[in-house]
C-alpha cells in the first residue's frame, strides 16, 4: 500500500472511489436502493480487517441479509432504522451497533438526509446470503419490522 493518507472531504476520500453498494446485473437481484460504498482500508492495506463507508441517499436501504461473519458500524451522519433479527433500533451519529453472526439485518435511510455509516467486518469473510421467501414472510409477522424492512421486487431476480 503506498498511499497511507486520505483527506476527507464531505464523506469522500481523496484517492477513494465512490461505488454501488454491490454489483447487480441487469437480470439478476437487485437488493438494495440509493446505496453508495467506499472501501477506505482493504486487502493492500495487509490488515486482517477491511473498513468500509456506506451512504444510503434520500430512500435508501442496505441489503436485507445475513452472514456467518460479525460485522461493527458506526453511524457517522444522518438517521436512520437497524434492523437486526426482530428488533429495531433507531440510529444516529456515533451510535455503535454490533450485528452478531446469521443475524438478520438492514440498515435504512429514514430521513432527507444522507445516511453514512462506517462497517468494519473480517479481511477474511464469507458472502453474505439472502433471505428466503419463508424467512422474509416470518419477519413480516412482526407488524413493526413490516413497516421498515424494504424488500425491493427483484430482490430474488
Amino acid at each position: 500500500m503506498s498511499q497511507v493518507f486520505f483527506k476527507f472531504n464531505d464523506f469522500n476520500w481523496d484517492g477513494i472511489t465512490k461505488i454501488d453498494y454491490k454489483p447487480s446485473g441487469e437480470d439478476g437481484p437487485v437488493t438494495f436502493n440509493e446505496t453508495s460504498r467506499q472501501n477506505l482500508v482493504e486487502h493492500e492495506a495487509n490488515t486482517d480487517f477491511h473498513l468500509r463507508y456506506f451512504e444510503c441517499a434520500k430512500d435508501g436501504f442496505s441489503t436485507l441479509e445475513k452472514h456467518e461473519h460479525v460485522h461493527v458500524v458506526v453511524i457517522a451522519r444522518g438517521v436512520g432504522k437497524i434492523i437486526v433479527n426482530d428488533e429495531i433500533f433507531d440510529a444516529k451519529p456515533m451510535d455503535l451497533i454490533v450485528v452478531p453472526p446469521n443475524a438478520w439485518h438492514q440498515l435504512i435511510n429514514t430521513s432527507d438526509e444522507p445516511f453514512g455509516f462506517f462497517c468494519t467486518v473480517d479481511a477474511k469473510r464469507d458472502k453474505f446470503t439472502l433471505l428466503t421467501k419463508e424467512e422474509i414472510e416470518t419477519l413480516k409477522t412482526n407488524p413493526e419490522i413490516a413497516k421498515f424492512i424494504k424488500v425491493p421486487d427483484k430482490y430474488f431476480g
